[in-house]
């Protein structure tokens, strides 16, 4: 197995897993929608990497994205795309069209493009599908109601997913980071980021060899290592 579907690969915690594979040898199909110049210094560094522009809502570049996934013929996915935002506001101040619109936004593709990849794995009877997922599933901060309803949807997903596919040879694992800051928190009020960092055990981010040595875990721990939902939270919760 040495050829990965990468969704959301140019920026933050998906940046890292994508440089990680691609030193490791693995060919990586990796998508981005704004970080255009990150996606190109990728491609340049790193000769067994390919990127893929794309929306998610358009229904046109996903039918393009899945036509590519064909083409490709990955053996692993990793669903790690998300289009929004970590912290928004509090549930009864939440309009239901928010929480509609970031559904079709970002469980919708996620599902199709899993689909797209299932459909070839058992073809070849192997593949690997990792979801990354978030730790606030477990301890939500308040005011992320539609960002960890989206989490938890992919969560219970993802045990559909391991059952129903683990005879073709198919795992499915899913993995939750602790707080690690990036691009996607860059609207975050300093004092939250203090707050959660302070309640952490280890008082320390979390590294993004933490991560990947997780995810290499996922490609190469078995077939019997499915189902699983890690979190990576130094037991805090």
């Amino acid at each position: 197995m040495n050829k990965v579907v990468l969704t959301g690969g140019s920026s933050g915690i998906g940046k890292e897993i994508n440089v990680f594979l691609l030193e490791k040898g693995y060919e990586v199909l990796f998508t981005y929608c704004h970080s255009a110049e990150s996606a190109k210094e990728i491609e340049a560094q790193f000769m067994n990497a390919k990127a893929f522009q794309i929306d998610f809502t358009s229904a046109d570049q996903m039918k393009a994205f899945c036509a590519e996934i064909r083409a490709f013929d990955p053996d692993i996915l990793i669903n790690n795309y998300y289009n929004g935002t970590f912290i928004d506001t509090y549930f009864h101040k939440t309009e239901a069209e928010k929480f509609l619109n970031d559904f079709k936004n970002n469980v919708m593709p996620t599902l199709q493009v899993t689909q797209e990849c299932i459909n070839l794995f058992r073809k070849k009877k192997l593949g690997r599908i990792i979801n990354i997922l978030s730790s606030s599933l477990n301890s939500p901060a308040m005011g992320t109601s539609v960002y960890n309803s989206n989490k938890a949807y992919l969560l219970q997903m993802s045990k559909s997913w391991a059952i129903e596919n683990v005879k073709f040879g198919i795992t499915c694992n899913s993995v939750s980071p602790s707080f690690i800051p990036t691009d996607f928190h860059k609207n975050m009020d300093e004092r939250v980021k203090e707050t959660i960092l302070a309640g952490y055990p280890l008082k320390d981010n979390l590294e993004s060899k933490d991560i990947s040595n997780v995810i290499d875990l996922c490609i190469n721990g078995g077939k019997h290592f499915n189902g699983n939902h890690i979190f990576l939270d130094a037991s805090h919760y």
